[in-house]
């Protein structure tokens, strides 16, 4: 299915730079004026930058889509779903009547813009991508786009600066009130189609795959540190099961810990979910981490990249590391030992309780990719 959703995306990327080398040649930049245009340039990258990723995973380089970039392309399929229906139900009735439809669909550039990416970007996102978003909100996510295009094109119109160029948007031959309508009728049929969408994507989503079963106790270590995500499939965290991405929960658990405050692993999963911005699967950003450390264990240092990071873990006393444990973000907290040494935990799953050198974790897991260290002196 990855091989299909990389060609799919690859299609319309295609598609859409062809529109678009069309459109340029008969409006040059002005084309920009054009939501057509607007919104099918938006699908152009966000497929663009999921099919970079389902690239890096047929070349096992990769081994998934980043949520940001599911939610990028749900926004521009959306967007080109607007285009699609304003076209049909809007554009050729003003222009005089369905017998103008056939020239509205395939003529020049309208066949990729108006047709071909709107329909293969909604089919690809739901029934090969097969996403599900579970937070509703992302349907007034989806309408961003549409709002920033009206302010600044009824701007542009109201300065003089721009006509039209749809008829809707002749803000000084027509009544406010007529404008309100229009604008009205747009934006809600835009959420409709997003909320569309969204129900279609959920509709035909890739059933949620079952993680093994494992025994919590494995998930504990004697003392009471969580040693081992892989045994929290009981728990949920972003959707989807704490098993497959609490690396973050568990790495502040465990610090909290360290620093004697008392801290319940349910209530801290609930927390740091309850800090992104919508409750779709995906890791613990970075962002989250800094909020919750600075909540409950304020006064640390960030240090970016290897080397000094490296340095900076040697002189603390506790820290997390996020980096790329095979490939995969990845949190890891660590705290001081004797003789020189750190105890790590929940690192991998050869090291789930590991004592290490800083050296020695750095040659076994430092291996590529970014390193960022927040740590207590």
């Amino acid at each position: 299915m990855i091989l299909l959703a990389f060609c799919l995306d690859l299609a319309i990327v295609c598609l859409g730079a062809a529109g678009t080398a069309l459109h340029f040649a008969e409006y040059g930049w002005s084309m920009f004026q054009f939501y057509t245009l607007c919104s099918n340039v938006f699908l152009l990258l966000a497929c663009a930058a999921q099919a970079w990723y389902e690239g890096r995973i047929l070349l096992n380089r990769g081994l998934f889509v980043p949520s940001w970039a599911r939610l990028l392309k749900y926004c521009a399929v959306c967007t080109v779903t607007v285009t699609f229906f304003v076209v049909v139900f809007v554009l050729v009735p003003l222009a005089g009547g369905f017998q103008w439809l056939p020239y509205a669909l395939t003529d020049g550039a309208m066949l990729y813009h108006h047709t071909l990416c709107p329909l293969l970007g909604l089919a690809s996102f739901v029934f090969v991508d097969r996403v599900s978003l579970p937070d509703k909100r992302v349907t007034l996510w989806a309408l961003a786009p549409t709002l920033l295009y009206a302010a600044v094109a009824t701007a542009l119109n109201a300065a003089g600066t721009l006509y039209g160029p749809y008829p809707f948007l002749h803000v000084y031959e027509q009544p406010l009130w007529a404008s309100a309508l229009w604008y009205a009728a747009i934006l809600g049929g835009a959420w409709l189609l997003a909320f569309a969408v969204w129900r279609l994507a959920r509709r035909f989503a890739a059933p949620r795959q079952d993680v093994p079963a494992v025994p919590e106790a494995w998930a504990w270590t004697a003392d009471g540190y969580v040693r081992n995500q892989d045994a929290l499939s009981a728990y949920v965290y972003r959707t989807i099961p704490a098993s497959v991405n609490a690396c973050g929960p568990v790495a502040a658990y465990n610090l909290r810990r360290y620093a004697g405050q008392d801290a319940a692993l349910p209530d801290v999963l609930a927390e740091m979910d309850g800090m992104h911005l919508l409750r779709v699967p995906g890791p613990t950003f970075m962002r989250v981490m800094r909020r919750y450390l600075r909540k409950y264990l304020p006064g640390w240092r960030e240090t970016r990249g290897r080397a000094a990071a490296l340095a900076a873990a040697e002189r603390s006393r506790m820290g997390v590391f996020r980096y790329h444990e095979r490939r995969v973000p990845h949190f890891a907290a660590y705290v001081r030992a004797r003789g020189g040494a750190f105890r790590f935990f929940n690192v991998s799953d050869d090291a789930e309780d590991a004592t290490l050198t800083m050296a020695e974790f750095a040659r076994g897991h430092l291996l590529g990719g970014s390193v960022r260290l927040i740590c207590w002196e």
